[in-house]
């Protein structure tokens, strides 16, 4: 087994902080512990892997070079979330003012190639599965983050509340609307 992911921490706060002293290993499997899952959260963003990649690795490089002035946190995976999503959703701001084609208009210029990955889908997935991802796509995007967060994620509703800079009550609205929507529609 990989050295890295052997490495026992005893919690957040202490990988956290060695992390923050400038220990590369602590640092490297801070990224191995969270990359996937921060990258499955970026592509709720956005279908561009480039860009998912590309976020990630400024991210992990500006809290590298910040370590020293980044505060403490008793929730790696809640820390890192919030500064992911921040960073996701300014560079894809920074890209619609640059005048770039939006990923809907894309879309809307390669019609076979929906086709194609739709004919794909209905080969690959089971027909439940395709109900309930065609419910949730229906969902306004703050209940889909919601959804994704509390289930696919697994993070509890304060920590839902901090990462989408909402309060708790905000976040179980979102969630129990979208529960309803899926109840009634499947």
């Amino acid at each position: 087994m990989n050295e890295l992911l052997s490495t026992n921490f005893s919690s957040d706060e202490s990988l956290w902080e060695r992390f923050k002293t400038g220990d590369r290993k602590a640092f490297e499997q801070i990224i191995s512990l969270h990359y996937a899952s921060l990258f499955r959260f970026g592509s709720r963003y956005s279908k561009d892997t480039g860009l998912i990649e590309d976020c990630l690795h400024d991210m992990f490089v500006y809290i590298w070079e910040r370590r020293t002035h980044i505060s403490g946190t008793d929730s790696i995976k809640k820390y890192l979330l919030k500064s992911f999503r921040h960073k996701i959703l300014l560079e894809l701001q920074r890209t619609q003012r640059r005048g770039w084609v939006d990923e809907d208009e894309a879309l809307d210029h390669a019609p076979e190639q929906n086709f194609e990955e739709f004919v794909v889908l209905i080969e690959t997935e089971q027909l439940s599965a395709r109900k309930i991802k065609t419910l949730i796509d229906l969902l306004p995007q703050r209940q889909q983050e919601a959804l994704h967060l509390r289930y696919f994620e697994e993070l509890d509703i304060d920590t839902i509340a901090q990462v989408m800079s909402i309060n708790r009550q905000s976040v179980s609205n979102h969630l129990h609307k979208a529960l309803n929507f899926l109840r009634e529609h499947w």
